[in-house]
């Protein structure tokens, strides 16, 4: 068996992560496999495997207008067709292994993986986001590939597959990459100090809830927030909190990762904190245990609790943050919800009212909202309420008795052993992959019905302001 690897860059990121694991994992069990990209990284033996670069799968040009274009399918359905007939050509059956094939970032690539599944060529659909999940500036009105088999990397993207009618589901957890120095983790420092947030600030990274409890530290204490983001989308956001967190005399420092690398930094850092409200797989929740850090923060149960299957344990996350509504304006926040979801609804292709209605009558049931599901603008007006009225950070307190020093936690959170992270080893992946491939040889299965994903996506407790 060999194995081509489909995506749209190598840029730095999760996914080009994942493909440097999975060519390791390949190469551990001796199986021959290629790469076909859109873009050229510097590399031309990217990682060792023979690399192909066709700018036909690159991302769309800005106002494309999302629709797939008949001559670009076509060169892409050759194009793969290609270099998997140049794998086969050493022997042995071919699987064709796509990355995030589902979110529109090329509007013909869905249509070309179609006509290939239709030709015999064999499938692995490897879904690492869902544009059913809340991402509507990326769902494409294409049909899914039928006679494809799929990997989800949670179970409960899983599960949502196959209750949409996937024929063929495999669980495929991310590989954990080890600490870069290869040496034992470092004692934490002791007392208050430095509490890492190793992430680009990309708006579903929440960092206004990062200055929210920031506010509420031990003396001494900050947060760290390694990188800016790289989206032109996002930077404005990203400006914003750090222009906020000046005028607040919030203890949260920005971009350290631009002056040093993340093992000084960890070195530096007592614990590390998450506060992303939508994450796929959670690499945020295990990659401190590595370097002997505990993880504080927002706890998302659907990647959770795929850890805690394996017997991991995270005492120091909570669910959520209970605002009281009269710290920010709720009105204007219910109307600016609604217009998001109103528009979601549109791209998705829904009836337009029934669901921002749903929304914003779930986020206006109760006294409290979770902090996590407010916009910026609402959760700057309650970071500005906090800061500069002593009654309405004693009522967040009140509602949330946890936060009033929630970095301490970090002092009496069990470590996790490094030990303990055998399910996420190489050689687990690479069984894992093995299986994947079984499947996807044996002919995989129905596609799942877009309809069905997006009801058991698009709820309206899965809405969050900062999430769309």
């Amino acid at each position: 068996m060999r194995v081509l690897v489909v995506h749209y860059h190598l840029k730095p990121g999760g996914v080009t992560t994942v493909i440097r694991g999975q060519l390791a994992a390949l190469a551990s069990r001796g199986v021959e496999a290629a790469l076909l990209v859109g873009e050229a990284p510097p590399d031309e033996r990217w990682n060792g495997a023979p690399l192909a670069v066709d700018p036909s799968l690159a991302y769309d040009e800005p106002g494309s207008g999302g629709l797939p274009d008949a001559a670009k399918v076509a060169a892409l359905a050759s194009t793969i067709q290609r270099e998997a007939w140049r794998l086969a050509s050493g022997g042995g059956d071919v699987v064709v292994h796509v990355h995030n094939p589902t979110i529109r970032k090329n509007a013909s690539l869905l249509p070309a993986l179609s006509a290939l599944a239709r030709s015999g060529v064999r499938l692995a659909l490897h879904v690492h986001d869902l544009a059913e999940d809340w991402r509507p500036d990326v769902y494409s009105g294409q049909p899914y590939p039928e006679g494809a088999t799929w990997a989800a990397i949670n179970r409960r993207d899983a599960e949502a597959l196959s209750a949409a009618g996937a024929g063929s589901v495999r669980f495929l957890p991310n590989l954990l990459p080890r600490a870069t120095a290869g040496e034992p983790p470092r004692e934490p420092p002791a007392g208050s100090g430095l509490v890492l947030y190793p992430v680009r600030g990309i708006r579903r990274k929440n960092l206004g809830e990062a200055l929210l409890l920031s506010l509420f530290m031990r003396p001494g204490g900050s947060v760290g927030v390694t990188l800016p983001p790289n989206s032109p989308r996002d930077r404005p956001y990203y400006d914003g909190w750090k222009a906020a967190a000046l005028e607040l005399g919030a203890p949260v420092a920005f971009e350290l990762g631009l002056a040093r690398g993340l093992d000084e930094l960890y070195g530096e850092a007592r614990a590390v904190v998450t506060t992303s409200v939508k994450e796929g797989f959670g690499l945020s929740y295990l990659e401190p245990a590595i370097r002997g850090r505990a993880t504080l923060g927002r706890r998302l149960p659907w990647v959770v609790d795929d850890f805690e299957a394996e017997g991991l344990a995270f005492p120091a996350l909570y669910g959520s943050i209970a605002t009281p509504r009269g710290l920010f304006d709720g009105e204007a926040f219910g109307r600016r919800a609604a217009e998001v979801v109103r528009e979601a609804a549109r791209a998705y292709g829904l009836a337009s009212e029934a669901l921002p209605e749903a929304v914003v009558g779930r986020l206006m049931d109760g006294d409290t909202v979770d902090y996590g599901r407010l916009d910026e603008l609402a959760q700057l007006e309650v970071l500005r309420s906090v800061a500069r009225s002593p009654e309405a950070r004693s009522a967040i307190i009140s509602a949330n008795p946890f936060i009033d020093g929630w970095d301490q936690a970090a002092e009496v959170a069990a470590r996790i052993a490094p030990s303990a992270l055998e399910p996420w080893s190489e050689a687990a992946y690479a069984d894992r992959l093995d299986g994947l491939y079984a499947a996807a040889l044996s002919g995989g299965g129905a596609a799942p019905d877009k309809a069905a994903l997006l009801e058991l996506y698009l709820r309206p407790e899965a809405f969050h302001g900062v999430g769309v």
